[in-house]
């Protein structure tokens, strides 16, 4: 994987002297790219958002990527976000609401700090998913694609990955992760899908 990988950022004109902003929840996808980002030798800094929406376990979620990145050497910008109270002002819902709020903050990190990319763990499941999204909601053709590998300065360079990969590359480098409980919960569509 970790060839492949490489190629793929080769590929894209990322070199080792290109600034990356990598977005690590702690869930087993953005701790598999933060391992090939290591393996690669490549310059980036950690962004983790703290959506304040599992009590307890988001804040386990935090201090552990906080670990993470003293122990990696890694520079760390974290930020907790009142999520619910932001997704009834703005009468979205809270999955559009963290979303933005994520987004907008990567770019303000980006821009405030030099970095030339956004880079996050999203693979080609994730990007199906978004597919079978887009389809069920009736978009039109132009909304008929699965996620983007690249969106501006936003990078993804798992999407040519499947979860199984994943899975396989953490195994066998003893990879740690936090696995986010939301993640099995019907209410949402995408997890729907996924489940």
């Amino acid at each position: 994987m970790l060839d492949q990988f490489l190629k793929k950022l080769k590929m894209l004109n990322i070199s080792k002297s290109s600034r990356i902003l990598l977005a690590l929840s702690g869930g087993i996808d953005s701790m598999v790219l933060m391992h090939l980002l290591k393996k690669g030798g490549f310059d980036f800094s950690i962004a983790h958002c703290n959506f304040c929406l599992r009590g307890k376990e988001s804040d386990a979620d935090q201090n552990f990527v906080e670990q993470i990145s003293v122990s990696a050497k890694n520079d760390v910008f974290i930020k907790r976000f009142q999520t619910k109270k932001y997704a009834k002002e703005n009468k979205i819902s809270i999955q559009m609401a963290a979303r933005k709020l994520r987004y907008d903050w990567f770019q303000m990190i980006k821009e405030k700090y030099s970095f030339n990319y956004i880079m996050t763990a999203h693979h080609s499941d994730d990007s199906i998913e978004t597919f079978l999204i887009n389809l069920m909601r009736g978009t039109g053709v132009s909304g008929l694609h699965g996620i983007k590998e690249i969106n501006a300065d936003i990078i993804r360079p798992l999407l040519h990955f499947n979860k199984k990969d994943v899975l396989q590359y953490a195994q066998d480098h003893n990879i740690g992760y936090r696995e986010d409980s939301s993640n099995i919960d019907d209410k949402y569509v995408r997890n729907k899908i996924r489940n």
